[in-house]
């Protein structure tokens, strides 16, 4: 799934990955620990929380967020991303920090075929460097790693 084209903004892809840690760690996400979670007012919380409704990827119900399922394969991509990322930039060498800081400005920005790619590269990894699983998109299994020593001629 390439998140560059479902029309959100990097602000409402925030507001989808914590409700969906939320929901993942037992939590009946509300507005006020959203709100908590991303620095911002209940009102702010609210205003972005419509546009996730009105764009079907979740619910809102006496004061509990749902995530649907099309949200949660939004959250899981950018699992997903950051992870795949991450492990290539800490594999090259880079510290973990850095390489996680490196990977959240990434995660939104990368292309499905990109992180399959690196994903076959590396060897289809099941945990990053901070030992979290990393979920697997039947696409990527599918990919044999492919490198090719480009030279100049």
């Amino acid at each position: 799934m390439d998140l560059n084209n479902l029309g959100l903004t990097e602000r409402e892809l925030d507001f989808l990955q914590v409700i969906y840690d939320l929901s993942r760690e037992g939590w009946e996400p509300r507005v006020t620990e959203v709100s908590k979670k991303l620095n911002v007012k209940p009102s702010t919380s609210e205003e972005f929380l419509d546009h996730l409704i009105d764009k079907g990827f979740i619910l809102k119900k006496s004061g509990s967020i749902k995530i649907l399922e099309k949200g949660e394969e939004v959250a899981k991509t950018i699992k997903r991303n950051h992870r795949i990322v991450e492990t290539f930039l800490y594999t090259l060498g880079m510290d973990l920090e850095n390489s996680c800081k490196n990977a959240k400005a990434m995660e939104y920005h990368v292309t499905e075929e990109f992180i399959d790619s690196v994903c076959s590269l590396l060897g289809h990894p099941s945990l990053c460097p901070h030992g979290r699983e990393i979920p697997h998109e039947s696409t990527c299994k599918d990919n044999t790693c492919r490198m090719k020593l480009v030279t100049k001629g």
